[in-house]
This record gives C-alpha cells, structure tokens and sequence, in this order.
C-alpha cells in the first residue's frame, strides 16, 4: 500500500516539532521569501491575504508577517501548528490543523503558499490533483499558488546520503534510503533520528520525485494555469530554466482561472 501524508507526514512531523527550528536553524527564511515574493510580484500578485499550507512551525510565513500579510496557516501535524500559532498571536492570524487536500473554507486568498518540499509527500496523481483541486477552491480568481518540490538531484543526493547535523545540543542524523540513480518519479525515503540529552526519536520521511512536467499537467487539470517554472540552487538562486540535474529545486507559480480548459500533454517547455 502506498504510504500518506496521514500515516507517514503527520507522525514524522509530530515527532520533529519540538527541534525542528534547531534543524533549521541554517535555513535563510528571510532571503528565500523575499526571492519567491518577489516571483509572485512580477507574476501579478496582489492582496495581503495569505494562506501558508503545511506551514510547519511558522518560519515560512514570518517573512510575510513582516511584509503585511494576514496570515492563515495550516499543517497536517498538530505538533506543528501549536508552535506555529504562537508565532501568529500578535498579529492575530490563525493556525489550524488541515490536510492540504482537504483545505477547509476559510474564505479566499490572494496568495497560497505550500514551500519546504510538502508537496514531494503527496504520493500519487490523485493525491496532486486533490491538493491543487483544494487550493484552486480556496484562491480568489486571478490569486496565485507559490509552492516548490525536491529535484530529481535532491533525492540522487540528499536521500542518498548519510550525514550528521548538531545543533542546540540536538544530534540529527540522517540515513537516506534512496539510490544515486534512482528513476524519476520515485518513492524515496529517509530516516531521521534526533538525539538530544534526554531523549531520541526515530521520524521516517517518505517523498515522490514529481517531474515539472506532470506538476504543470496535474495543475492545468485543477484550473489552474502554470505562469512560472524556475530552478532553484543553493542560496535561493533561481533560474529560468530549471535543471533537474543541476538545482536542488523546482519552483512553480500558478494563478487561478476563471474558466477550465483542456490540460496539456505534459511535455514542451516550462511555462
């Protein structure tokens, strides 16, 4: 059976919650949102209303905060939106626990966020189309979805790799599980284990590699229309055209359309 977000993202995220920010701690939030906002701004984004999905513990919308956003966030762990909703309390956004192909109604928003790879747990087209269907439902028309997905090189790399992270007095060791050759397309999984002074914990993260080209096709089917594909390399460094042998990420930006029409066949260039 093929595993889901509910059996194998939540415990994984629960299970990380408490360290997450000490794993992350490396991660320049403030310089990637302010590269991928800016990719929102040149595409027509308007509107301080924001949705961030699978927003972890909040470091992905902060940026936005700083920027006017009304924030709502939301993330399929429990764990997470706790410590998520503690950095939304003085602007007096909302955080809630949400499966991201079921988001509730909450209104519409400008502008949907989905960033850290979460749409790489999402393991089957059905499990795609249902995500993008619910994003599509929940943007104003004309609104944008900015969302990124691990690269063909991420998982021949990073879920193949073991290695060692230590911070705040925290042991992260990742065992990735994947082959350097693995096939597009892929279920690729990885495990990590935290050791801290009182405590260690085992979480199991299981992604899909998606192809850009079916993240374009499962979008069009959503009636959402695919306006910017980039690459991305270390450093939120973005590319026109993206590489799947070379960036670390694919970048997408879709706006909502009035009316659906027929999906592509997949192939050609990026949009």
């Amino acid at each position: 059976m093929t595993p889901s977000l509910a059996t194998t993202a939540r415990p994984a995220y629960d299970a990380l919650a408490s360290t997450y920010d000490a794993f992350t701690a490396d991660y320049d939030y403030e310089r990637w949102l302010s590269v991928l906002h800016g990719l929102a701004l040149e595409h027509g984004a308007r509107g301080r209303r924001l949705l961030d999905v699978a927003c972890g513990t909040g470091r992905s919308f902060e940026p936005m905060l700083r920027r006017g956003y009304e924030v709502t966030a939301c993330d399929i762990s429990p764990a997470m939106v706790e410590r998520a909703a503690v950095r939304l309390e003085a602007s007096g956004g909302t955080a809630a626990v949400a499966d991201m192909r079921r988001l509730p109604d909450w209104g519409t928003f400008d502008l949907v966020t989905c960033l850290d790879d979460a749409v790489n747990y999402l393991h089957s087209e059905v499990d795609l189309d249902a995500a993008f269907g619910s994003v599509a439902r929940v943007l104003r028309p004309g609104g944008l979805y900015l969302f990124d997905v691990n690269s063909l090189t991420t998982y021949r790399t990073v879920f193949s790799s073991t290695f060692t992270v230590e911070a705040d007095d925290v042991l992260f060791h990742w065992h990735g599980e994947a082959k350097p050759t693995v096939a597009p397309r892929s279920l690729c999984g990885a495990r990590l284990e935290i050791s801290s002074a009182s405590s260690t914990s085992v979480t199991r993260h299981v992604q899909r590699h998606w192809p850009w080209a079916v993240v374009v096709k499962r979008l069009s089917l959503a009636g959402l229309e695919c306006v910017a594909v980039r690459g991305q390399a270390t450093g939120a460094v973005l590319s026109d055209r993206p590489d799947e042998n070379v960036h670390t990420k694919v970048v997408f930006v879709a706006r909502r359309r009035r009316f659906a029409r027929a999906a592509p066949d997949g192939g050609g260039e990026p949009c």
